[in-house]
Parts: C-alpha cells; structure tokens; sequence
C-alpha cells in the first residue's frame, strides 16, 4: 500500500542543481559512482520518518478504518459504538494506539533516503555533514537526462520543517502518507534539503546493511572545497585522470 501511495505525492519542479555534502573518506562515492540511501534507522533524529500526532484518529476516522481493514464492528450494534466512542475520546486509549502504529509501522524501513540540499556554501552543513571543512561537496545537474538514476524508481521532493504534529494518523493516511517522507522539525531547517526515496530492494547491498544507488559521473557538474579540505589532491588527480569527470570544475569556497 506505501508503495502506491508513494506515487500520489505531488513533485515540485527541482533546482537546476542539489548538492550532496561528503566526508574526505567518501571520494570512493566518485570513483564507483555509487552514493548510499540511508534507512530510517541510520538517521540520529529519532522523529526521522516518525513525527509526532495529537490523536490516533477522531470517531469517524477510526469507523472509517475499521471498514477499510475488515475488523467485525458494525455500525448498527450499540456495543460496537460504545467501543469506537470509548477508542476516540479516551487520552489513554488514543496514546496506547499511537504507540502501537509507530512499533509497527515496519513498511518505512523498505525504504532508503538520499539527503541533497540546495545550499552549496552552508557553514553549518560543512561542519555538520563535511568533516568540519575537510570533505568536499558533489553538485548534481538535475537537468541531465542521467540523474534520473538517482531518483527512479521512486520519488523526490523538498523537505517541509514544522515543530507542529500532525493532528491525527488516521487521518494523515486517509490524505497522503507520504508526507512523513518530506518533514523535518525546526532545528534542521538550515539544510534546505531535498530527498530522494527508493524502496530498499531497488537499490545494491554491499552485504553491510547499506544500500547504494549508481549515478551518471556525467550529472556531477562542479566539486565544492573549502581551504580545509583534506582530499584536494585527490580531487584534482581524480578530474584530471579520470575520463568521467574531465568536465568537472573544482571549486574552492571561503566561509
């Protein structure tokens, strides 16, 4: 069913580039032209792909449901309502459903994240995601007829940052799932990210427990360094030896 719904989501139109901030020892990711999708336990965050929600679902939602799924209530049996009423206005009831639809939402960990950004020159992402300035920056062109490698089968979109839950599960799955694919909170906003996301089985396993999707050396466009950096020379001996990226200008920032 996720899979599916993962085809509703609504695309916004990308920037011409995204940008993939990289750690000195993944220069590998361009000399096998492979970049790993995360799953959702590899994030530190622990609301990653799991935000928080007021309720579990209202009254009509969780009759809406039950006829959805096949459980034997009926509508026309006083008991059957009493439950539904007693399910929807208890606080307890409605955080011990909670509790269990987020052990159990299993279906999420099909899945393996991309994490690009739009920001090429963020201080914060240099220290948070480079190494502190001593790794380097890959920027996509998203216009190459290539970079579709990176995101199909699947689906990529901009990341939304809100503190706010969602007001009910059940209602967020009558809507569109997917939505926790694309949400952040607040904190991480500066990163201005997007995401590319593919079920797992899609994607190669090294045998570690990680995934990795190949890409086109064509759709890298520029390399981005910092002073710091501490593969330059690789970098540069990489451009200069390897066909794949002989067009590839490298680029030092100062922040």
């Amino acid at each position: 069913m996720l899979l599916w719904l993962m085809h509703r989501i609504w695309e916004q139109p990308l920037p011409v580039s995204l940008y993939k901030y990289l750690k000195p020892d993944r220069i590998d990711a361009l000399t096998t032209a492979r970049i790993r999708f995360s799953q959702r336990t590899a994030f530190s965050d622990d609301h990653e792909l799991l935000p928080d929600f007021e309720r579990f679902g209202t009254y009509d939602e969780i009759w809406r449901f039950q006829a959805n799924t096949g459980m034997a209530l009926d509508p026309a049996n006083p008991a059957h309502v009493r439950l539904v009423r007693f399910l929807a206005d208890s606080v307890d009831a409605q955080s011990r459903m909670l509790q269990t639809t987020r052990k159990n939402m299993r279906s999420l960990d099909e899945f393996g994240i991309l994490c690009l950004t739009e920001c090429p020159d963020s201080p914060d992402m240099w220290e948070d995601y480079a190494d502190n300035g001593h790794g380097f920056v890959i920027a996509f062109d998203t216009t190459h007829m290539s970079f579709g490698l990176l995101r199909e089968p699947g689906r990529i979109g901009r990341v939304e940052y809100s503190d706010l839950a969602y007001e009910s599960f059940l209602g967020l799955i009558e809507t569109d799932v997917t939505q926790t694919f694309f949400r952040k909170r607040m904190p991480y906003a500066f990163e201005r990210e997007w995401r590319s996301i593919r079920a797992l089985r899609r994607l190669e396993n090294n045998g570690a427990d990680m995934y990795f999707s190949r890409f086109d050396p064509a759709t890298v466009s520029r390399l981005f360094t910092l002073p710091t950096c501490g593969v330059t020379a690789q970098l540069h001996q990489l451009v200069a030896t390897d066909a794949r990226y002989a067009h590839v200008d490298i680029v030092e920032q100062r922040i």
